[in-house]
């Protein structure tokens, strides 16, 4: 059965938004309805997503800018410093939508019930219910990259809640974007923070074609940010987590994941926000719980090398 699908994502700074828009555009399940960007920089951002687009011959989709949002904690930005870097000289011109984000979701949604994924901050979803409280009811799903309801393990270490960077980036949008009824997937940090691309893959993807060959160029750009974030205890053989690429991927196909239905809240704790199982109060909605990462990474780039 084929999604029908629109990415809100804040491409340029973690190279995974990167990744799942380019296995979106490869999966034959896939219709890419439109990509919306968000937080920081958002003009920047849409012209870094054009960018694979354009080399993957996808001129038709559109790409519009979306909300800046809030930086709600001084020590978590929004950016990372090389989002110039990924869109290179080659990408400063490139012409995105009229329509910004905002109008796209509302008025797309509306015209035909479009599932979204949101692989970055909640503000463009919130702005949405703000302008029309309705917005929720034209959503078919909402694929939620953020959450915690787990312990958090990377590589073995326990790591607290409050990586969860995307729900805390712009913490009234998420309250206010996650605490509405809506149909949601929920794929959370607890699984994600063990998915990895591998430098084998890299490879692999380095010999492909004009696409796989800018999504090397912006891993190679990325990696060094990775390892100089990740502790000290990144092997050399990981390049990359694949938060984004699973959330897209759990949109169609579930066969390297596990799942459970439960009814969720989010609030804040401790001064971020959390996802809270509960049954009293919160919204229905879908949790991924477990993935088969090796699985899952061969899948991915099968997928895009097509």
């Amino acid at each position: 059965m084929t999604v029908s699908l629109i990415l809100d994502t804040d491409i340029g700074s973690n190279v995974d938004d990167a990744l799942a828009l380019a296995f979106a555009l490869r999966h034959p399940d896939i219709d890419l309805r439109a990509v919306t960007t968000v937080s920081g920089d958002t003009l920047r951002r849409a012209r870094i997503a054009k960018k694979p687009l354009l080399l993957a011959g996808r001129d038709d989709i559109e790409v519009a800018a979306g909300e800046r949002g809030e930086q709600s904690q001084p020590h978590r930005s929004a950016e990372g410093g090389h989002e110039d870097a990924m869109l290179g000289a080659d990408g400063r011109d490139l012409a995105v939508s009229e329509r910004d984000a905002v109008s796209l979701l509302l008025e797309e949604c509306e015209a035909q019930r479009l599932e979204v994924a949101t692989v970055g901050m909640q503000s463009n979803i919130a702005a949405a219910l703000a302008r029309d409280p309705s917005f929720g009811s034209t959503v078919e799903r909402m694929t939620v990259m953020g959450g915690v309801f787990a312990p958090v393990k990377f590589l073995g270490e326990e790591i607290p809640p409050s990586i969860d960077h995307n729900l805390n980036v712009d913490q009234p949008a998420s309250l206010r974007a996650l605490n509405t009824p809506m149909r949601r997937l929920y794929v959370p940090c607890d699984v994600t923070m063990g998915t990895w691309l591998t430098a084998p893959q890299l490879e692999k993807l380095r010999a492909g074609d004009a696409l796989c060959r800018e999504l090397a160029r912006q891993i190679d750009i990325f990696t060094p940010q990775l390892r100089a974030s990740g502790r000290g205890i990144v092997p050399e053989e990981y390049v990359a987590l694949l938060h984004d690429p699973f959330a897209v991927a759990c949109t169609v196909d579930r066969r390297y994941a596990t799942s459970i239905t439960a009814r969720v809240t989010v609030a804040m704790h401790h001064g971020h926000v959390r996802t809270f199982i509960d049954p009293a109060a919160g919204y229905e909605a879908e949790i991924i719980t477990s993935v088969d990462w090796q699985g899952f990474g061969r899948f991915w780039l099968e997928t895009v090398l097509g």
